[in-house]
């Protein structure tokens, strides 16, 4: 007989209840099937712990997404006129995962639950923004939610008959791309010191992002909004790529890269990823991985 402590028996257990929230889902009973995928959700977010042994660190990661997928798809029982979640198929396909956790890749993982995640965010967001607006109007106080829209500006009027630097952020590489939810580039210009000496920009959120393989294809353009010969010496373009963390409801920065005026001209140009955080002042600078990844931009200078 197994032994409660053993792996292949926990396994064996969450199998079974797998197996009982598809069938009640399958035979069109939706609240007995939450309530089998939230008790096996909660079990798979204690297994995954940072304190719990009985798992290694890339089964805690096919756990914790499996676990992402049975939330999904009962936010979509709850939901069913609001929100699509993922397909009871779909959540069909992760049952050999999660009973063959044991000898499995977290690469091997048969859902992509991007999509899900991005449009469980946004409404969570829009749910947010109108709870502002009530607040507002009712208690005149403020409860800050700001989803991402991106404030790219146009080119500046100011200069006028002088060249400004444009960038085009192409695309960016990274192992795990698909997996990034609300994905966006914020760019600065920062002196020495770190200051700002420019507005700082945000490009636009999901919707104007495609996922290509190890790629985020963005092919967005960034009008930077004073010219090179009214920035002072020593200055740098920085580009920080960010992602929101729905489990922590933060946005955070995955990584970042800078260019500094010797490197900007006219053409492609191709930088190196750092770990964040990011260093405005550029004196501890680590690469982000040793792949060849990268951030594909290509300047132009437009008068």
């Amino acid at each position: 007989m197994y032994q409660p402590e053993s792996q292949e028996y926990v396994v064996l257990t969450w199998h079974k209840t797998f197996r009982n929230g598809t069938d009640f889902d399958l035979w069109g009973q939706p609240v007995e099937a939450i309530e089998e995928y939230e008790r096996l959700s909660k079990q798979l977010n204690q297994f995954s712990g940072a304190d719990n042994s009985l798992f290694s660190d890339e089964q805690k990661k096919i756990l914790t997404k499996i676990g992402v997928c049975l939330d999904l798809r009962c936010r979509g029982l709850k939901n069913p006129d609001t929100f699509s979640g993922i397909s009871l198929d779909d959540l069909k396909r992760i049952e050999a995962t999660l009973k063959n956790v044991l000898s499995q890749k977290l690469r091997d993982f048969p859902v992509d639950i991007a999509a899900a995640q991005i449009q469980a965010h946004r409404i969570t967001a829009n749910k947010h923004v109108n709870l502002t607006v009530r607040l507002d109007c009712s208690t005149k106080k403020s409860l800050f939610f700001t989803p991402v829209r991106g404030n790219l500006l146009p080119r500046p009027v100011t200069a006028i008959g002088k060249p400004v630097l444009t960038i085009r952020i192409e695309k960016i590489g990274l192992k795990d791309a698909k997996q990034y939810i609300d994905p966006y580039f914020t760019v600065s210009v920062k002196d020495v010191a770190g200051a700002n000496l420019t507005t700082v920009q945000d490009t636009p959120g999901p919707a104007a992002v495609e996922k290509e393989d190890s790629h985020l294809v963005f092919n967005q353009d960034v009008h930077i909004q004073k010219t090179l010969d009214c920035l002072p010496h020593g200055f740098a373009v920085f580009l920080e790529f960010k992602h929101y963390k729905p489990k922590k409801k933060v946005v955070s920065t995955k990584c970042w890269t800078f260019m500094e005026k010797d490197e900007m001209r006219d053409g492609p140009a191709i930088l190196e990823l750092y770990k964040k955080p990011t260093d405005y002042r550029r004196k501890n600078i680590h690469l982000l991985t040793v792949k060849p990844l990268y951030l594909h931009l290509k300047l132009s200078f437009n008068v």
